[in-house]
């Protein structure tokens, strides 16, 4: 066991796109560690003598699973993609955390923007069941907006349409395809373009409104600037980048 890491097996793994797989992790010794959702694990391995640390988000439902799923990208020729990608059933994994700020808070705030790219959308599955609680006791609206290329790319859109499904007049989930061509099928849900383009489209104001983003570090960079001349300060944006892990 590496210092300061605890160890889990591998239960299951699927993908979940052609390029994101998704694996199961279970600790049957003394359970799973206590952890806000919206935090992120952090793997060790080691390849060629060398030591590599790799993190992601917790993608588990809060109460649905006493797992720990997470997904992962598959980078061409990156060790963190080549032992992931590789892990069956049964294979022990060295994990520290949980750790991270991206996590919900009591404020008194009216909507909540929940802002992606890629797999910076698992933080926000994590959250569903906490942000019904707080539509449920505060009558808060929640906008989930997951940006990709084409819609084999979209993650977990089951989840969040059937979680918006049950909250329809303070919940919507919608995706952004940049490349994909959406003239001859379109779901309701789907939108030609970039998430940025959301906070128009729902008319973001920095009076009533905080936003979260997480995922690409462009799409990051761009919404704060976008959200900064909407008039938002700094703490009503909280952020999270993704940077290509190999």
């Amino acid at each position: 066991m590496l210092k300061n890491t605890k160890t889990y097996t591998v239960t299951n793994s699927l993908f979940l796109t052609p390029k994101v797989k998704q694996l199961t992790l279970t600790k049957t010794d003394n359970g799973l560690p206590a952890y806000l959702p919206g935090q992120f694990i952090t793997i060790h391995f080691t390849r060629a003598e060398k030591t590599y640390r790799r993190s992601y988000s917790i993608a588990s439902i809060e109460g649905q699973t006493l797992n720990l799923d997470f997904a992962a990208s598959y980078v061409d020729h990156g060790p963190g993609s080549e032992y992931l990608f590789a892990l069956q059933s049964g294979d022990s994994v060295e994990v520290s955390g949980p750790f991270g700020r991206l996590v919900l808070k009591e404020e008194p705030v009216k909507r909540l923007f929940l802002i992606a790219t890629g797999t910076g959308i698992t933080p926000y599955r994590a959250m569903l069941p906490a942000l019904t609680a707080k539509i449920e006791a505060t009558g808060l609206r929640v906008h989930i907006v997951q940006g990709v290329q084409y819609r084999h790319d979209v993650l977990y859109a089951a989840d969040f349409l059937a979680w918006a499904k049950a909250n329809p007049d303070y919940a919507d989930y919608r995706s952004y395809l940049s490349r994909e061509d959406l003239t001859l099928q379109q779901a309701p849900y789907e939108h030609r373009g970039y998430v940025q383009q959301c906070f128009d489209e729902f008319k973001a104001t920095a009076s009533t409104d905080v936003v979260y983003l997480c995922g690409n570090p462009l799409m990051i960079d761009a919404s704060f600037a976008a959200l900064q001349a909407k008039g938002f300060a700094s703490s009503q944006i909280r952020r999270e980048k993704y940077i290509s892990s190999k």
